[in-house]
């Protein structure tokens, strides 16, 4: 008989059999053992682990505890709002770098009449490499100026061309537009003359005071493709350049149209490089960001990176930094945003080279990337589709290829000039000898 005992309850039961008794075995539960909790060696720790101390909850955040917070978070902010200002704006002009420097002593200002004012920059050839071309004429895109194109001008004058370049109004170093005069303050009026100087005022002249003026038209504006043309005409005649091979690059396009179109005599051959009226690789809308755009042409790093993101492939330290700091001039940033804005934005190409028979037969060139990216280079099959008969070359560099793929384009230039001028050349003999044998012929 096995028995196990509960409390004061005998449980009793006879097993009769081997087999029986293994089963019962097999399916019995083993007897309950007691917990037996270790003996500490110390009495104290043992009573101070059974002593178990309760954490207790933190206090809840009060208005006084999140006083400082707030109270440094806003010095912080007051104190950048106060500093920002201060280094961002160019209180006075910074120096100009050593590239930037020799640039600008090689060229000259002109001071036409009408205005505005041009920079222009000539590079002769060598009396011993001068081929006797006609001389070629660089129009610079938006934001590039003629300082991107001083190593092509260079490398055009060593293979024999007179090479020049002119910075649209605005742009490069030509001087922006004089600011405009301040507009009066109406409530600073009625503080100083009164409260009935309007109605006065309108009694006497018949005309209501502090009206805003008429918002002036696009066509008339200091950057419009027109005025640009038309300055830039007068530089070449100052300039004495006569006929001229007309290179045009990136946001000049509109410009260059017009310059075409008002003196078509005056332009042998047409060069496009990576040339669009709506889509120039400067995004010169970051300039106009209150403090984006101070702080892009402050930053020289952020700088260099945005020019490499959207024009060049590579630029150094140097040149980016002249760059910069031609921009950076008094007014300059300005100039480049609103000659952005100024962009004939409905200007079409395809309809320009069919204006007139003088256009529609001059000998043109397109020289796009093929390598910055696919949606380029389909801008640049539509820009060649709308220019019937027109030669198209892909070059190696990016969109400001005249710093990054200088010796291509100067020799693909050189190229078409001197095939240009060949052929003119061998379609004048051939006018002069059909006009001799038609005055030989003897009349019937």
């Amino acid at each position: 008989m096995l028995g196990w005992q509960t409390g004061d309850i005998i449980i009793a039961r006879t097993l009769k059999g081997g087999d029986i008794e293994k089963t019962l075995l097999s399916h019995s539960t083993p007897p309950l053992q007691p917990r037996r909790r270790p003996m500490a060696a110390d009495p104290a720790a043992a009573a101070a682990a059974q002593q178990v101390p309760q954490r207790e909850p933190p206090p809840p955040l009060s208005i006084v505890s999140a006083l400082p917070f707030w109270f440094y978070l806003t010095a912080a902010v007051s104190l950048l709002a106060l500093l920002l200002p201060h280094l961002l704006s160019p209180h006075a002009s910074p120096p100009l770098p050593p590239l930037l420097r020799r640039h600008l002593s090689a060229g000259r200002l002109l001071k036409l009449h009408p205005g505005p004012d041009l920079f222009a920059i000539t590079s002769h050839p060598a009396a011993t490499s001068a081929r006797h071309h006609h001389p070629v004429l660089l129009l610079p895109g938006l934001a590039a100026g003629s300082f991107s194109f001083r190593r092509l001008l260079s490398s055009l004058s060593s293979r024999g061309h007179l090479a020049a370049a002119i910075d649209l109004p605005g742009q490069g170093l030509s001087p922006p537009p004089p600011a405009p005069p301040p507009r009066p303050n109406p409530l600073r009026e009625i503080l100083d003359r009164g409260i009935f100087h309007a109605f006065e005022h309108l009694v006497e002249t018949g005309e209501v005071p502090f009206q805003d003026e008429a918002a002036p038209d696009a066509s008339h504006s200091f950057y419009s493709p027109a005025n640009a043309a038309a300055a830039a005409a007068r530089a070449v005649d100052a300039l004495g350049l006569g006929p001229v091979h007309l290179i045009i690059h990136d946001s000049a396009l509109a410009a260059g149209a017009a310059l075409v179109s008002a003196n078509p005599a005056g332009v042998l051959s047409v060069t496009l490089i990576d040339t669009t009226a709506t889509l120039p690789a400067f995004p010169s809308a970051v300039l106009g960001v209150p403090v984006l755009g101070r702080l892009v042409l402050s930053v020289p790093a952020l700088f260099r990176g945005l020019m490499r993101l959207c024009c060049v492939r590579g630029m150094d330290a140097q040149e980016a930094d002249a760059h910069r700091v031609a921009m950076r001039g008094e007014g300059k940033r300005d100039a480049v945003f609103e000659a952005g804005k100024a962009m004939n934005q409905s200007f079409d190409l395809a309809e320009w080279r069919t204006s007139s028979e003088k256009i529609k037969s001059l000998p043109m060139m397109v020289l796009w990337s093929g390598s910055w990216s696919d949606k380029w280079i389909d801008e640049g099959k539509k820009v060649t589709a709308a220019l019937p008969g027109a030669k198209f070359v892909y070059h190696y560099g990016g969109r400001w290829p005249q710093v990054d793929a200088c010796e291509e384009i100067s020799k693909l230039i050189s190229e078409f000039v001197a095939a240009t001028e060949y052929g003119s050349q061998n379609i004048n003999q051939s006018s002069d000898k059909s006009t001799e044998a038609h005055s030989d012929h003897p009349a019937s």
